[in-house]
């Protein structure tokens, strides 16, 4: 997970607009996401392991877990752009 947030670190922003409630990062999203693809599991499942495990939250420095909406919505943003070959093959 930490790996995942890095990478997005380095090329993502950290929000999609200055008007952004700025409550969770671009790249938190990201490695939230990642877990998720990685577990199999769906949008309320991962939101649920990441309420019941604090430690991969302080990971990637997430206060609270994000909530199945934002999740979703963050997934967004790299597919849109197109980001998501690039980072692949960069952590490849």
């Amino acid at each position: 997970m930490r790996a995942a947030h890095e990478l997005a670190q380095r090329l993502l922003p950290d929000y999609t607009s200055k008007f952004s409630r700025k409550d969770y990062t671009l790249p938190q999203l990201f490695a939230c996401l990642v877990l998720r693809e990685h577990q199999k599991k769906s949008y309320r499942g991962i939101e649920a392991l990441l309420n019941d495990c604090p430690d991969w939250r302080d990971e990637i420095a997430l206060n609270d877990t994000p909530d199945h909406n934002t999740l979703c919505h963050g997934f967004k943003h790299p597919v849109r752009r197109g980001l998501m070959n690039r980072m692949l093959d960069l952590m490849a």
